[in-house]
């Protein structure tokens, strides 16, 4: 049994390293990479909600794919009922009629809530500078 415990505790240590990297490498605005390190460590921890949702703001704000950003989210929302609700997503206006969708941040554990507004900051900047 000790060596059953051994081997899953070494796999989700190799998947927290993984999503750290895929953070960092997000935080970098280098998403491509970001999006495959966020895959690895899925493939190691399937279950773990927060690595879907970050998968999501990824896909959504970094890569614009969000269709894949959507079904991430989609797998966050069924293993995590919580993060479900704050998943939701809802159109908001930011000016002039336009509109983009951004995840609610309600309930949901505080380093996702700031992982998305950090996200949603940068996505805004990038849009302002579009104009």
């Amino acid at each position: 049994m000790k060596k059953s415990w051994n081997k899953k505790e070494d796999l989700l240590n190799q998947s927290d390293e993984m999503a750290l990297k895929a953070d960092l490498l997000a935080f970098e605005s280098r998403y491509e990479e970001a999006d495959l390190y966020y895959g690895k460590a899925l493939q190691l921890n399937p279950s773990n909600a927060n690595l879907w949702a970050f998968k999501g703001i990824n896909l959504s704000g970094g890569l614009s794919r969000d269709d894949d950003a959507r079904k991430a989210w989609e797998n966050a929302k069924r293993l995590d009922p919580v993060l479900a609700d704050a998943i939701d997503v809802k159109k908001i206006e930011i000016e002039e009629g336009e509109e983009f969708s951004t995840p609610l941040l309600c309930g949901m554990p505080d380093n996702v809530r700031d992982k998305i507004k950090q996200l949603m900051r940068k996505q805004k900047e990038q849009l302002d500078g579009c104009k």
